[in-house]
């Protein structure tokens, strides 16, 4: 409990704030959820940047799974694998400049009931993921109109947040 607080002390409003927060967890067993419908345009950046990563190096404590919209469809493997945090890569509209990053613990979330995916992340976290730190790599979008393809800030985000963590894993495996 004090390491979830102390991490929340650190959440910097800085679009680099992300990196530190993530750097530590890295140094835990994690898993990586990505999420979003690939024809709602940057609502698909979470699976963007979870496809982009499992192309670097792989490490027994750290897992990548692509959700898309579907999350409660891989929940049980998520489950399974038993992280001791689980980051769900997703877009959320924070009111920012699209392609901010922000890493925030599930809890600080307010997710509406309805979203692209079937069921709320936040729910999912509580229902399945009790004994789990849980939390949200959010990417504000530019646009989530139907189409297919991210906008270029969100595709720079993303490139970032990938680059990033495929560097931290291998320095990891080193």
């Amino acid at each position: 409990m004090a390491e979830l607080e102390r991490l929340r002390e650190v959440t910097i409003s800085t679009h680099a704030g992300w990196k530190t927060q993530l750097r530590e967890l890295l140094t835990a067993k994690v898993a990586f959820v990505g999420v979003g419908h690939p024809f709602r345009g940057d609502d698909y950046v979470g699976s963007f940047v979870v496809r982009a990563i499992t192309k670097g190096c792989r490490s027994g404590s750290v897992e990548f799974f692509d959700a898309e919209y579907g999350v409660e469809s891989i929940i049980s493997k998520v489950v399974d694998f038993h992280a001791r945090h689980v980051v769900f890569v997703d877009a959320c509209d924070m009111n920012l400049e699209p392609g901010y990053i922000e890493l925030i613990p599930i809890a600080d979330t307010d997710y509406p009931f309805f979203t692209t995916h079937g069921i709320p992340l936040k729910l999912l976290a509580n229902q399945f993921l009790r004994d789990t730190k849980v939390w949200v790599l959010a990417i504000q979008p530019a646009q989530m109109e139907a189409r297919s393809g991210l906008s270029p800030r969100v595709q720079d985000a993303a490139a970032s947040i990938s680059d990033f963590i495929v560097a931290a894993v291998k320095e990891g495996c080193s």
